[in-house]
C-alpha cells in the first residue's frame, strides 16, 4: 500500500479546490494522479471536510511466518546453502520425511518472506580453461578424407589452425591414395 498523502498537501488541495481549481490543475500542480485528486475531493465532500486525515497511519506489518512443518527446515537449508534453489531444497525436505510437502512456488515465497533472495542463475563457470591464451600457443589440426567434390572427384585435405586467433595457418589438398 502506498504512503498516504501528507495532511498539509491535502489541506492545500482542498483550499485550491474551493478557489475554483480543476482536478487536472491540482494534479499537475501537486504531482499527484488525477484519480487520486478526484478521490480526495470526493472524500472531502462526503465527510464534510473531515476527510483530511488518512485512514491508515503506518505500513501494514508482514504476516507471521506460516505454521507449516517444512517452513523452518526449508529456511535453514537455504541459509546454509544459498546457491540451492527451491526445487533442490524440496528434494531434501522429502528425504527428511517432512509431510505434507509444499510445492516449489510456496518454498520460493517463504524465502522471499525470510529475506533470502533467489539463488545465483545457472551453473558456475568451469574453474580452469585449457584454451590458448596467446597466438601460436596451441595449433589445431583438422583432416577430412575422401570428400566428394561438385565434379564427382574426391579430395582430402589437412588444415592447421591457430586456436587463439582462429587463423588458418596452412591447408593442404591432395587426392586420396591407398594406404600401405
Amino acid at each position: 500500500m502506498p504512503a498516504p498523502i501528507p495532511v498539509p498537501i491535502r489541506q492545500a488541495i482542498m483550499r485550491r479546490s474551493k478557489s475554483g481549481a480543476t482536478t487536472t490543475e491540482l494534479s499537475l500542480e501537486f504531482g499527484i494522479p488525477a484519480r487520486t485528486v478526484r478521490n480526495l475531493l470526493k472524500r472531502f465532500r462526503d465527510r464534510n471536510g473531515d476527510g483530511l486525515a488518512p485512514d491508515y497511519h503506518r505500513l501494514p506489518q508482514p504476516p507471521p511466518p506460516p505454521k507449516h512443518p517444512a517452513y523452518a527446515a526449508a529456511v535453514l537449508l537455504r541459509q546454509e546453502h544459498p546457491g540451492w534453489g527451491a526445487g533442490l531444497i524440496r528434494v531434501y525436505l522429502r528425504k527428511q520425511g517432512i509431510e505434507p510437502l509444499p510445492c516449489v512456488r510456496t518454498i520460493q515465497r517463504w524465502f522471499q518472506r525470510a529475506g533470502l533472495g533467489p539463488p545465483p542463475p545457472g551453473r558456475r563457470p568451469a574453474s580452469a580453461s585449457d584454451r590458448a591464451t596467446k597466438p601460436h600457443q596451441v595449433w589445431q589440426v583438422d583432416a577430412a578424407e575422401e570428400i566428394t567434390l561438385g565434379d564427382g572427384s574426391r579430395a582430402c585435405w589437412l588444415r592447421i589452425t591457430d586456436e587463439f586467433t582462429g587463423a588458418v595457418l596452412h591447408t593442404a589438398i591432395f587426392p586420396p591414395r591407398a594406404l600401405e
